[in-house]
């Protein structure tokens, strides 16, 4: 198993970003070595474009140009690759800044823990949500492509493009039932997207609502109340929750 980053996190995307953290570190020690024999070998070439370019014009121009085909070079070493932990984590931290002002204004109607460990599993819990609707689980996905359209087929099957999402909904049902074993109530199920654009009033699929992430408050707050939710089984439930599921990085 890789070495997590030394630098810990805690809160939404912690985890992701970890990971991503770990990948970033493994791509530049990768770079690092490439560095080691591409500038020596580029080295050459370049003080050669310049001599011919200083002999041609100035000294000045020949400088320019060893410059500037060194900066290509380090730039296309150096280049990142991206990752899709980094772009998750930043997607949880897009819905955590969604939900604050949800807590903000509830007194103590809304209670938010983001990132959690599923017990005996290497899985996380994006976001817990404990309202008068009781307990929600909210998954985060980061679909940036605006021309891959989200939908339900005939069958009621979610896909985001050309590619089928009842893998990604099992998920989200399986990590939903565990955090339901933790408290001992059902954890209702919501995905929130970020960047692909959602039908208005959302979707459901396999049990779990879709949702625009910028209407995820809105939905919250529309789910029906639950009897006996009061502050105070909100907030003792959420301690249980910080109990049973502790931060995951």
């Amino acid at each position: 198993m890789p070495k997590r980053a030394s630098k810990r996190r805690s809160g939404a995307g912690a985890s992701a970003q970890a990971m991503a953290d770990t990948i970033r570190s493994a791509e530049r020690r990768r770079q690092h070595r490439t560095a080691i024999w591409v500038l020596p070998s580029a080295t050459i070439p370049s003080v050669g474009a310049g001599w011919l370019t200083a002999a041609v014009t100035d000294w000045y121009a020949g400088a320019a140009v060893i410059a500037v085909l060194a900066a290509l070079v380090l730039r296309r070493i150096y280049r990142s690759k991206g990752s899709s932990w980094a772009t998750g984590a930043a997607g949880e931290r897009r819905t955590r800044r969604i939900l604050i002002p949800l807590v903000w204004t509830s007194f103590g109607r809304w209670v938010v823990l983001h990132d959690r460990q599923i017990p005996r599993s290497r899985a996380n819990l994006d976001h817990l949500i404990f309202g008068q609707c009781g307990p929600v689980y909210v998954d985060t996905k980061t679909w940036k492509s605006r021309t891959s359209k989200v939908r339900l087929d005939d069958r009621g099957r979610l896909w985001y493009g050309r590619y089928s999402q009842q893998g990604t909904l099992d998920t989200v049902n399986w990590e939903a039932e565990r955090a339901a074993q933790a408290l001992g109530h059902p954890v209702q199920r919501v995905v929130a997207v970020h960047y692909a654009d959602i039908p208005p009033g959302g979707l459901v699929s396999a049990g779990v609502t879709i949702v625009q992430g910028t209407e995820l408050r809105r939905h919250l707050r529309s789910l029906p109340k639950e009897p006996g939710w009061n502050r105070s089984r909100i907030r003792k439930t959420a301690l249980l929750a910080d109990q049973q599921l502790r931060p995951a990085a």
